[in-house]
């Protein structure tokens, strides 16, 4: 299995960078979702399939900004009016193009100090912006926070778009469910690469058991797959236990020549030789070397080389950040994708231009 994708982890028009209002209406109390733009995301994913692409790795609630109700614990009360609408939209626009979607369905700033959060003046009753000191940790600490989540946003989630399903038309367009972007940095025990800007960090059982509820409901409900990504190359073993219940793991590669001691390359590493019993993507990696954040020095590594070192070494995909080009890495240069279309005709989207 080879899925040709890319990261599309969040619209954009051009002016505002629609992270975490992909999906349902948002904590500012306006709805700016996939339904409400639908011509120009379409266009995106046309331009994507034309590409070749075959897969789109999209976030969906990101830090929680949108498409979950909360009530007054901060426990998920369920998925707000808005969230399948446009869930409904963007699979059936996937499907038109013949591009399946992994959904992210967390990010790890979820956990990141100063949330966004809506609050009642309990005088007034007027909607206030807050933040939230430590982020939504407690919804992922509390059983009770957790059995909530499961039952009220996530279990209805997978069973509209299963085999049973309201929409089960569009079951096939599902490629995976991922739980939490990068939980590298959130992870209690991982204090080696923590960020500083998380008050309280997740411990590791409890993101194991989030991910192993939603490997069982998935698998129960779906034909879609499960997937988690460790954002560090040294991580990547803790997540095929076979408690997780996943079918692939993904890989991010973002390696600094000037400071090797963060994180090793995998680039140049066969995908048997990296210690892990499950499929492998490389989910996540500069798609141009010339363009990065100020003081990154990456690899000069090309998409190119990147593509073909995937599919040469037992990589079950490459997908290289981003299409939606919304921040220091930029846009994917389209020059690459073309040549790779031309040289692998039967990994590409059969509506890849070439």
């Amino acid at each position: 299995m080879y899925l040709h994708g890319c990261n599309y982890p969040w619209s954009t028009d051009g002016t505002t960078v629609y992270y975490g209002m992909d999906f349902g209406a948002n904590v500012w109390g306006s709805h700016l979702g996939v339904s409400t733009r639908r011509g120009a995301v379409a266009q995106d994913f046309a331009d994507m399939a034309a590409l070749g692409f075959t897969a789109a790795r999209w976030f969906l609630f990101c830090d929680g900004r949108a498409g979950i109700v909360y009530d007054e614990a901060g426990v998920a009360a369920g998925a707000d009016a808005h969230l399948f609408t446009d869930l409904d939209a963007a699979l059936e626009i996937a499907r038109d193009v013949g591009i399946r979607i992994c959904f992210v369905l967390f990010d790890h700033r979820l956990l990141f100090t100063g949330v966004r959060e809506t609050i009642a003046d309990p005088v007034t009753g007027a909607l206030l912006e807050g933040r939230l000191p430590e982020g939504r940790v407690r919804m992922l600490l509390s059983p009770a926070g957790r059995d909530a989540l499961m039952t009220r946003v996530l279990e209805p989630l997978v069973r509209r778009y299963g085999g049973s399903g309201e929409r089960a038309d569009l079951a096939d367009s599902v490629l995976a469910y991922e739980f939490m972007n990068e939980p590298d940095f959130v992870i209690e025990e991982w204090e080696r690469d923590l960020s500083r800007h998380v008050a309280r960090p997740l411990p590791f059982e409890v993101a194991g058991e989030l991910v192993s509820r939603l490997s069982d409901l998935v698998h129960t409900h779906s034909t879609a797959l499960t997937t988690m990504a460790a954002a560090r190359l040294h991580n990547l073993w803790a997540w095929d236990d076979d408690a997780f219940g996943l079918d692939v793991l993904q890989v991010h590669s973002y390696p600094d020549t000037k400071h090797p001691e963060r994180d090793g390359d995998v680039f140049g590493a066969h995908a048997a030789t990296l210690g892990v019993r499950r499929p492998v993507i490389l989910g996540e990696f500069p798609g141009d070397p010339e363009k990065h954040p100020e003081g990154a020095s990456p690899p000069a590594w090309t998409l190119d080389e990147y593509l073909e070192f995937a599919v040469a070494s037992g990589y079950s995909g490459a997908w290289p950040w981003s299409f939606s080009g919304t921040d220091a890495y930029g846009h994917l240069p389209r020059d690459p994708l073309k040549r790779f279309a031309k040289r692998h005709p039967e990994l590409v989207n059969p509506r890849a231009r070439v």
